[in-house]
């Protein structure tokens, strides 16, 4: 499985605490797009992340011509985090690309994406979603091109990523999964069973937001200070009530989360670590 990543308009620091641990399960095939000038930051991992610049990629919906989110905003941030997706289509088209995983860039995962291999349904789009109305594309999986064409033709330039992938994922059930974000065996409402749903497909926790928010704390310009503990407003599962512990492998040396719930303890894939400091859950 190819792994990519999207560095445009604002170079984040922490995207490299993120490859540093690509690198540590053993990845060989990761990408990152990004601008020309901010190639110079991934020289350390020389040839085994593959730099693509994006201004040579032709996006065929013509995104930033269309949309109608907020250009300055933190220098574009609402709008960029809507564009990687059109980058990431072009990207897959011009380079023939298939089966990618697509991470924000304060997503570590905590295994070898062969995992995943052996689990997903290569005919879909996968995304977590936290609630009936919102989907966060913290961790993504697109199988190929022609799938996430199909979805971008649909997608409202008026929106943002995430209120558009949920109802992308309501309306295509054909093109787009969800990703569990917690065990089944939590769920108490329709809802929760909407969220957790495909469970005993993974048997992998996926952190669409709220899990590295209540461990980590939350992106300091939106709150300042310690947040650790924060209890994500939206997201239906409420993780302030369990347990959670973190275990590392002795062959690997991976220092690996899980949650932990009745006695069972259940592996968490990736956490998203929203207050930046990657490098802190990572190594």
């Amino acid at each position: 499985m190819n792994v990519v990543l999207v560095s445009i308009g604002n170079f984040q620091e922490y995207i490299l605490s993120n490859l540093r641990q690509l690198i540590r399960l053993g990845h060989t095939s990761i990408y990152v797009i990004t601008n020309q000038e901010y190639e110079h930051h991934f020289a350390e991992f020389g040839k085994k992340v593959t730099c693509i610049h994006y201004h040579l990629l032709q996006d065929d919906f013509e995104y930033h011509k269309h949309t109608q989110l907020d250009k300055m905003f933190r220098n574009g941030f609402t709008m960029f985090t809507s564009s990687r997706f059109f980058y990431l289509h072009a990207f897959m088209k011009q380079y023939n690309i298939e089966n990618i995983l697509h991470l924000e860039n304060d997503v570590p995962i905590y295994y070898h994406t062969d995992v995943l291999e052996q689990k997903i349904d290569k005919q879909y789009m996968y995304i977590p979603v936290d609630s009936y109305h919102r989907a966060i594309a913290s961790i993504v999986y697109v199988p190929n091109h022609t799938i996430l064409g199909n979805v971008l033709a649909h997608y409202s330039f008026e929106q943002n990523d995430m209120t558009n992938f949920s109802m992308l994922s309501h309306r295509f059930p054909q093109w787009i999964r969800t990703l569990p974000i917690a065990s089944s065996t939590m769920a108490k409402t329709e809802e929760q069973t909407h969220v957790t749903k495909h469970w005993d497909q993974f048997h992998m926790i996926f952190d669409a937001a709220a899990i590295g928010q209540y461990l980590g704390g939350v992106d300091p310009r939106n709150i300042s200070g310690n947040s650790q503990g924060f209890v994500n407003e939206t997201c239906v599962i409420k993780y302030n009530q369990y347990g959670f512990t973190w275990s590392k492998d002795t062959e690997d040396g991976i220092l690996r989360p899980f949650l932990v719930n009745e006695g069972c303890t259940y592996p968490i894939f990736n956490l998203h670590i929203h207050c930046k400091s990657v490098d802190k859950f990572t190594g």
